[in-house]
């Protein structure tokens, strides 16, 4: 894939301030800014455009992320109303487009996609109590509104997000390192397998997982496995374990180690490849040659 050139500017100086970004050659164009800066996000042009809009928080009764995903022509007046009566939101994430081209129709279209694209990946808890449908739009229309998602998609997972990324992946032959790394049990029947491709740990489709967790599991352990349950990866085998049913990423490896063995591992240690660890496979591809 060629590479593409996302423009980010800090519009007060500050990292923890507004940004924005953009794609070289597209005109979508996102804002981020956090709720206590509402008041200086009200005076900027973006307030006044068509578009769609992300609130992000935490979510009390588990251990992830909240969004609530809607729309507004423009997006200022609707913002407004969930600053007085949404109080879950800490940052609020904005899609408009540079050329303010975007049609009402449009970004009803793009809500309800993206709506669509957090139920199907179960990476967030969504506060959206509605659904709404896709608005019937020309076959031209649905190809331009397609590009746009697709940008807007880059400069969310950009920023760091995964809300639209599915849990579960295929791994890619041309992708995938040869190295298949091994994570067992002493006293159990867990037994993992996993690969890296494109910077994430996989944990493969049939890896054995404990079926329960360790008195001591960190609430993290126990939300995390809970989400695979919840998303239907897990398969209950005769043997007391599960059984995963398809690959699945995590961020680190010690959250894929976790996840099999049911209570906090350090990844780096628990896999293992010819004998060797994680750490020392690193550091043996990481040392000058």
């Amino acid at each position: 894939m060629p590479g593409q050139l996302i423009r980010m500017f800090l519009a007060d100086g500050i990292a923890e301030g507004i940004k924005t970004l953009e794609i070289s050659n597209k005109t979508i164009f996102c804002t981020f800014f956090p709720r206590p800066m509402f008041e200086q996000f009200k005076v900027r042009k973006e307030n006044n455009r068509p578009g769609v809009y992300i609130l992000l928080g935490d979510d009390v009764d588990s251990d992830n992320t909240k969004i609530y995903i809607g729309e507004g022509d423009p997006v200022g007046p609707r913002l407004y109303s969930h600053y007085g009566n949404k109080d879950f939101w800490t940052d609020a994430l904005v899609l408009t487009s540079k050329d303010d081209y975007l049609t009402k129709t449009q970004i009803q279209y793009i809500e309800s996609r993206l709506i669509s694209l957090a139920h199907e990946c179960g990476q967030v808890v969504l506060d959206n109590s509605n659904h709404p449908e896709l608005p019937n739009i020309s076959e031209v229309d649905e190809a331009e509104v397609g590009a746009f998602l697709d940008s807007i998609l880059l400069l969310i997972k950009a920023l760091g997000y995964n809300f639209f990324h599915p849990i579960s992946v295929t791994i890619e032959s041309s992708n995938i390192s040869p190295v298949v790394f091994e994570l067992t049990g002493s006293r159990t029947l867990a037994h993992g397998k996993m690969c890296i491709q494109n910077g994430k740990y996989v944990l493969m489709k049939n890896s054995k997982l404990v079926k329960n967790e360790v008195p001591s599991a960190s609430d993290w352990v126990k939300n995390n496995r809970k989400r695979l349950k919840d998303n239907g990866l897990l398969d209950e085998s005769s043997d007391n374990t599960y059984t995963l049913n398809a690959d699945t990423e995590f961020r680190s490896s010690s959250g894929a180690a976790t996840v099999v063995m049911g209570g906090n591992t350090n990844g780096l240690k628990a896999w293992k490849y010819n004998g060797r660890t994680l750490a020392e496979y690193e550091r043996d591809i990481s040392s000058p040659s």
